[in-house]
Parts: C-alpha cells; sequence; structure tokens
C-alpha cells in the first residue's frame, strides 16, 4: 500500500491571495503546476497562481486533484487524489418542494467539463414545475462569468421566468462573483405536418 503524495501551501500566503476562500478537511481542489524548481513550485488554483511544496513526482502542466487533508497551523496540506475510472454517473430525477405544497422535478441531462479545466464547465438541467412546465436550463461557467439559458413554454410561463430574469441575474452575481447573463427563451415546439 503506497502513502499519497501531500502538497503544501503555506497558510498565511493562501489566505493573503484567497481571503473568500473557505478551505475545509475533506473538500476537493483541481490545481495545475505552471513552474517548478526544485521543491517548490507555483500552481494554478482557482486562477490564482500559488507557491507550493510540491511532491517528487508532480512536473510543471500537471492538472492536480487535491483533496485538503489538514488546515491547521502554517500550511495547509492537500494530499494528490489518482483519477479512478468510473462507471457514468446515472442522473437521478430529485423531487423539490415548493412553497404551495407542490413538488419540482430536477435532473441533470448532459454535462460538458474538463476535469483538466475548472474554469469552463457548464450543466443542462431539466426542471418541471406546475407553474412553469418542463423548462430547460443551461449553465455555463467561463472565467469570470456565468450564464444561464432557460427555454420553456410560450405564454404565461415564458412570460413568469422572463419577468423573474433580472433577479436570477443579480442573484447570481451576487452569489459568484461574477459576471452574470440571464437569457429566456421561449421553446420551439414542433411542428405535426401530419395532424
Amino acid at each position: 500500500m503506497s502513502i499519497a503524495p501531500v502538497l503544501q501551501l503555506e497558510a498565511a500566503l493562501l489566505r493573503k491571495q484567497m481571503p473568500d476562500l473557505l478551505l475545509r478537511p475533506g473538500m476537493t481542489l483541481f490545481a495545475r503546476v505552471a513552474e517548478r524548481e526544485g521543491r517548490h513550485g507555483i500552481i494554478v488554483l482557482a486562477g490564482s497562481p500559488l507557491v507550493a511544496e510540491l511532491p517528487d513526482e508532480v512536473q510543471v502542466g500537471d492538472k492536480l486533484r487535491l483533496l485538503v487533508q489538514d488546515t491547521r497551523g502554517e500550511r495547509v496540506a492537500m494530499k494528490l487524489v489518482q483519477e479512478e475510472p468510473a462507471a457514468p454517473p446515472q442522473s437521478p430525477v430529485i423531487g423539490v418542494p415548493l412553497p404551495d405544497g407542490s413538488t419540482a422535478r430536477v435532473s441533470v441531462d448532459e454535462r460538458d467539463a474538463d476535469r483538466d479545466d475548472a474554469e469552463h464547465a457548464s450543466i443542462s438541467i431539466g426542471y418541471s414545475a406546475p407553474a412553469l412546465g418542463q423548462v430547460g436550463f443551461v449553465l455555463a461557467l467561463a472565467p469570470g462569468a456565468v450564464r444561464v439559458r432557460a427555454e420553456l413554454a410560450a405564454g404565461a410561463p415564458f412570460e413568469l421566468a422572463s419577468d423573474a430574469a433580472g433577479e436570477l441575474k443579480a442573484r447570481l452575481a451576487e452569489a459568484t462573483g461574477r459576471a452574470a447573463e440571464v437569457t429566456v427563451t421561449p421553446r420551439r415546439e414542433p411542428l405535426d405536418l401530419y395532424a
């Protein structure tokens, strides 16, 4: 049984460069090795370059999956986690209770993310609720930006979603600290020429 290599960062420097990042043991982070000189190097974590003490097997250009182990003391220790091939995940349908007592059904339709690029990712989500019917969302992240594209039935559901788009945009920007964009479009129902 081999011991997983550990990467270490100076806690004070990490807090200074990334004050909003709250690390807890058990969290998984992704980073890239930008430079290396001897035992030390520069990793890029969430777009910020940080000086780190690197294990011997880590090289420039490596993409790292890091499991936070210890955040107490002067150093933050993160264990390198090896990627394990996994079976494709099933997309469960989750029931979300709504204030009126009804239940919305949410499911993940499609994911588009590169494990090596934590700054660019998107996910397609299907959402079904009594007031809106079936809604298709695409949530996309890019450096400094978050975008939501929603598609739903024309008429009252579209009007309701369009009216709430500004509030969603403001809340996304506040929650993520990124520029937000929200687009609501009516779903084009297929035309049945045989009817």
